[in-house]
């Protein structure tokens, strides 16, 4: 089932200060306990944040960013403008939130969530438009690919196959992150004809460059969300 951005969802992350308003630190920054960087290059910082009941975070304050849920679990949070809101995290929620500002306790469940912060946009730096090819991946394979948010920064893909699933040769312009959300292994073919075999567990996260490829699940169920960048149309 996919689960996009909602108008309340995003509400309840994200606070609309005065410009002259001081805003909290840094989640990574202030609560290194919960939220922990996984990589960082030019175009993403990718962190993760884990909590358990009772867990707590105080205010901070995130660049934008893509929010993908691995877990479930209920938070009730906090703005600068707004108490006691329950918010509700669910595998394959995908988020596009700005301006985030908030605190957060957590109430049950267990949160697992992937926070790829975009830095073309927080410096608000919109990429030129570019074509994509004929073999681009939602052309050449929508079934198994599907768009889930779209905007001047990012184009979020579903990736959903079973054992046995095959895609043809296609083609990813912009580089990205890669989100886990199943575990399977998988035969990646490039354009050369050269192989490689990738084994993928639930949580697993990684920067893959634009390329070409096409793929075979050997066994286990694919479910991935890719982020492209679209500030990353060139390999690192």
């Amino acid at each position: 089932m996919r689960k996009c951005m909602t108008t309340v969802a995003a509400m309840v992350f994200a606070a609309s200060a005065p410009a002259a308003a001081q805003r909290a630190p840094d989640a990574v920054a202030v609560d290194p306990t919960h939220h922990n960087v996984l990589f960082e290059n030019d175009h993403v910082r990718v962190f993760r944040a884990l909590a358990s009941p009772g867990d707590r975070s105080p205010m901070h304050t995130h660049p934008s960013f893509v929010f993908v849920g691995l877990g479930t679990a209920r938070l009730r949070m906090a703005t600068p403008t707004a108490a006691n809101v329950i918010f509700d995290i669910q595998p394959e929620q995908v988020l596009w939130l700005e301006n985030a500002e908030h605190s957060w306790e957590m109430v049950a469940g267990q949160a697992h969530v992937v926070g790829v912060e975009v830095k073309a946009a927080s410096q608000g730096r919109v990429s030129p438009p570019i074509t994509l090819p004929a073999s681009d991946v939602i052309t050449v394979d929508p079934v198994a690919h599907q768009v889930v948010l779209e905007n001047d920064y990012v184009r979020v893909i579903e990736i959903l196959a079973g054992s046995g699933a095959r895609s043809p040769l296609h083609t990813h312009s912009r580089g990205g992150v890669l989100i886990s959300l199943g575990r399977s292994r998988v035969r990646l073919t490039a354009a050369d004809g050269s192989s490689q075999i990738a084994d993928l567990h639930q949580g697993q996260v990684m920067w893959a460059d634009p390329g070409s490829h096409s793929w075979e699940i050997l066994s286990g169920q694919s479910r991935l969300i890719g982020v492209e960048v679209k500030s990353a149309t060139g390999r690192r």
